[in-house]
């Protein structure tokens, strides 16, 4: 255990400070909402037991599966929004096997003497501005709470963090063996600071109305099309077979005594959060149309704030009881009194409701025929509108057409040129990255648009503001070289780890347990049950 009261001593001077250490902690804290108001364990679908992998005798727990899944989850919803799909992403097989890769590496290197010692976890956990207290040093009360909220000990917490940067030293030794020099840094440095607003018409195939008579239908059911309808059927029973389903949006209101209190919420009395969650009760039910706006300013659900407490569609049972009972009593567009659970004080707002339904395959089955035969004709069908519209907007006449395909300019706001994840919900898509940084002026649209996941985006720049390269002192260069080093080494580090993991496998080290490979799988089969 470490000895938490001799660290609040430390100089911070000696402590040595670098983002790659950083990194460590923040991937240590990525998951930083658990557990969160759904509950599957107490909604009826019972997680797997046992190890959710192991390496060469080092046992990668459910808890630990659990927290990598939920903050996988978020990014990839934040990323991805609407085309968010766990099962279709493989969300749970990437969370098991990025866990198996970081545990092969972390064996491997201590194999080789690479080690994090007990000193190096209490300066990196003491210098990190999470566990600071309001005097600005290392706060043990505060970093208790964040174990209890999070499930973990303080040896589970610790020896994630060991096992994190001893890695991390593994690959800072193989990225030493890359020399950038300072141009490189330079170059990246003006695709970092360079900053650009991209607006961008977001066409989705599903959108496009398909007209479909009976002739053709008998004509695609002659030719195969029945084998199609019944396959489709049994792969999305979910369709076609639900329980009753509300999507809601929630403001959290936590304090000190609740379940997974963090950050304010864990310093908060519960008649002050009771106070609190009237008041805002109040604001909510007099600014309905606001309260997106309202939870990301008041809701303690981090997760919440980032998407206006949206908890998206959810059965009764995949919520805590008394949450639920509320949200499915109420009617779309209603604002709840305060509700009180395990969690804290609830405001929710129902903004969706799904009724059961059950529908049999010979009912469906002209539905699923026409689906399927639009979902062949909608992409040459987008095209051609795409093709159109591009040229009417090229000449000023796109406004009429807009209208009849409902879509509007957006924009994604202002980012740097160098950007992996393009904002807006455009994600990371090579062709849309090399459409922008070839758009020139404000008023460009690229000549072609671009195709993510099947939905087309034309895209036009707003505005564009280069980098002042005068503002790049040697103290930054230096920081871009360090990093350049860190990046470029990517393509070795990753051939490095699949050519270790497939020894660990052909030697029998590594066993994945199926059950969380599946997990998301799983847990949407329950769901539809």
């Amino acid at each position: 255990m470490l000895k938490w009261k001799r660290t609040t001593d430390l100089d911070a001077k000696s402590i040595t400070k670098s983002w790659q250490s950083y990194t460590v902690l923040i991937l240590a804290m990525g998951a930083m909402l658990f557990f969160g108001v759904c509950q599957p364990n107490e909604g009826g679908f019972i997680p797997p037991t046992g190890a959710a992998a192991s390496v060469d005798g080092i046992k990668i727990s459910s808890l630990d599966f659990r927290r990598a899944h939920s903050n996988m989850t978020n990014q990839y919803q934040q990323q991805f929004r609407d085309q968010f799909d766990p099962v279709a992403m493989g969300i749970s097989q990437r969370v098991v096997d990025q866990l198996v890769d970081s545990t092969v590496l972390y064996a491997e290197a201590t194999k080789n003497g690479i080690y994090a010692t007990d000193e190096e976890i209490e300066k990196l956990i003491v210098e990190g501005e999470y566990f600071k207290g309001e005097k600005g040093t290392f706060d043990p009360e505060l970093f208790k709470r964040y174990l209890k909220s999070q499930a973990h000990t303080e040896q589970t917490f610790t020896e994630e963090i060991r096992r994190n940067l001893v890695v991390n030293k593994f690959r800072t030794l193989l990225s030493s063996t890359y020399r950038p020099t300072a141009k490189f840094a330079e170059i990246n440095y003006l695709m970092d600071e360079s900053k650009v607003n991209v607006e961008y018409l977001r066409l989705d195939p599903g959108a496009i109305p398909v007209k479909i008579d009976q002739a053709e239908i008998d004509k695609f059911m002659k030719e195969g099309g029945d084998a199609k309808v019944k396959d489709y059927y049994e792969k999305n029973k979910s369709e076609f077979n639900q329980d009753k389903k509300v999507k809601a949006r929630h403001i959290l209101i936590g304090f000190k005594e609740g379940r997974s209190a963090a950050g304010e919420a864990a310093k908060r009395s519960k008649d002050d959060a009771k106070a609190l969650a009237q008041k805002v009760a109040a604001e909510a039910k007099a600014k309905s149309g606001e309260f997106a706006k309202l939870a990301e300013k008041y809701t303690d659900d981090p997760s919440g704030k980032s998407k206006g407490g949206d908890l998206g569609f959810f059965k009764k049972d995949q919520m805590v009881k008394e949450f639920s009972d509320v949200a499915f009593a109420m009617q779309p567009g209603a604002v709840s009194d305060v509700v009180e659970s395990p969690f804290g004080f609830h405001i929710i707002k129902v903004e969706t409701v799904q009724e059961a339904k059950s529908v049999a395959l010979e009912e469906a089955q002209k539905d699923i025929a026409e689906k399927l035969i639009a979902r062949d004709r909608k992409p040459a069908m987008l095209a051609e509108k795409v093709k159109a519209l591009q040229a009417a907007l090229k000449e000023g006449k796109g406004d009429d057409m807009m209208k009849e395909l409902q879509v509007a300019w957006k924009e994604t706001g202002d980012f740097g040129l160098g950007s992996r994840v393009i904002p807006g919900g455009l994600g990371s898509d090579p062709a849309v990255r090399q459409a922008i940084a070839a758009l020139k002026n404000p008023g460009d649209m690229a000549p072609e648009a671009v195709s993510v996941n099947g939905v087309q985006y034309i895209l036009r720049l707003k505005s564009k503001t280069p980098a002042d390269i005068a503002k790049l002192d040697e103290t930054k260069r230096k920081e871009m070289v360090e990093s350049a080093k860190f990046m470029e080494s990517y393509p070795l580090f990753n051939a490095l780890t699949s050519q270790i993991r497939k020894k660990y496998e052909s030697d029998g080290k590594i066993y994945k347990n199926p059950d969380f490979v599946q997990y998301d799988a799983l847990l949407t089969r329950k769901v539809e049950d």
